[in-house]
């Protein structure tokens, strides 16, 4: 070993039992061969020899000791803390006896919960009251300190109710009135704020309301919002307000090409947007090199029961722009197997878009989408049968 190990050495702190010459009545902590010290051994045989309830009695008196000296004037701060801490123990350990005595074990949480007020544990007051409570209904303490944790919690429902309790119990007491007071007056608070709320979202609420009522009283069904035509996800009031006027997606699945129609009136036929957007006098489209989609071979399709109906209250929430209460990802999509299956159905263009959205089996994921696709071409024979 070095010169400079041997200095380490010499400078550690010396170990040193504590316990050494102390009566076992003073040790600080129980040392590995206690069992061999007679006096230790003469005081447990006698503690075993003690009853357990007589254990816990003497608990509850060395807490409650506990307890008055942190409370006396002796007492500064860290010591006040510490002795509290002390009297939780005491109380705690003759809990842990269990024994068959309720209205001792009542005493014990009791009085632990007013502890635990004093150190700001206010849960555990709470939980350490109510158990006093139940063992020793008519507690008066028990209550009260009840009532004080959950008063420290915002708990006002249970501190107004464990109140009126504590007075219905002794009608005389007015150490409840000021509590009762305080969560009378919260609980007033909190039902103003959350009236002004209510009233706020209705408020917010009252536009979506409307459309929906109109979307209802036309037969239109929705599901889960999904499609959007540009920036629009919704429809809106005509200017009678009785009306509506849809943004409409159309989709050519052959060349992935899409046409939106920002505001498509309810009333109009699906013929008249046709003949406007497929105009033999206007210029041929783009993306069609064969011109095979001409307007005398244009055919429009709809999924058919693309998804399960919102209620009332889920569409008020989609036609605020939120996503309904009650679905996940991928609650609600269309079904494979079964008479509700999806699959294309053939949109009669003679028609209104009113009468074709409010098809039985015409649910509409978002706002209204219709496949477009051209008469006698092998795409259209393959995307029918895709969409049995």
């Amino acid at each position: 070993m070095s010169d400079s190990d041997s200095e380490d050495e010499r400078r550690k702190p010396q170990l040193v039992d504590d316990n050494k010459g102390l009566h076992p009545l003073f040790w600080d902590a129980l040392p590995e061969d206690a069992e061999d010290d007679p006096l230790y051994a003469a005081l447990k045989a006698v503690d075993d020899e003690v009853p357990p309830e007589d254990k816990a009695e003497s608990f509850k008196t060395n807490g409650n000791n506990k307890l008055k000296l942190a409370m006396s004037d002796k007492a500064d701060a860290a010591a006040k803390r510490t002795l509290l801490r002390e009297a939780v123990q005491f109380y705690s350990s003759g809990l842990e006896l269990a024994v068959p005595n309720d209205a001792l074990n009542a005493a014990l949480h009791c009085n632990r919960a007013h502890v635990h007020l004093l150190l700001g544990n206010y849960r555990k007051a709470y939980n350490d009251a109510l158990a006093a409570r139940k063992l020793q209904p008519g507690n008066i303490k028990a209550m009260f300190r009840a009532a004080r944790a959950a008063s420290r919690l915002g708990m006002w429902e249970q501190c107004e109710a464990l109140c009126a309790e504590g007075r219905g119990a002794d009608p005389a007491s007015k150490d409840f009135d000021a509590m009762a007071k305080e969560a009378a007056s919260k609980l007033a608070e909190r039902r103003q704020r959350e009236e002004r709320i209510r009233a706020q979202a209705e408020a917010e609420a009252a536009p979506a309301r409307a459309l929906v009522d109109v979307l209802v009283a036309h037969g239109c069904k929705m599901t889960r919002p999904q499609v959007t035509a540009g920036n629009r996800s919704k429809p809106s009031l005509g200017e009678d307000g009785r009306s509506l006027v849809w943004p409409v997606l159309l989709l050519y699945p052959e060349s992935g090409q899409q046409d939106v129609v920002e505001a498509w009136a309810e009333d109009d036929a699906f013929n008249d947007h046709l003949d406007m957007m497929f105009d033999p006098e206007g210029p041929p489209l783009e993306w069609d090199e064969r011109g095979e989609y001409k307007r005398d071979r244009i055919e429009l399709y709809y999924l058919a029961h693309a998804g399960k109906p919102l209620n009332r209250d889920q569409l008020v929430e989609a036609m605020q722009g939120r996503w309904p209460s009650g679905l996940d990802g991928s609650s609600g999509g269309p079904e494979k197997y079964g008479s509700r299956a999806a699959r294309m159905r053939k949109v009669n263009t003679k028609h209104s878009l009113r009468q074709v959205l409010a098809q039985e089996d015409h649910v509409i994921a978002g706002v209204p989408l219709f496949f477009v696709v051209a008469k006698g071409t092998p795409f259209r024979e393959r995307f029918l049968e895709s969409g049995r």
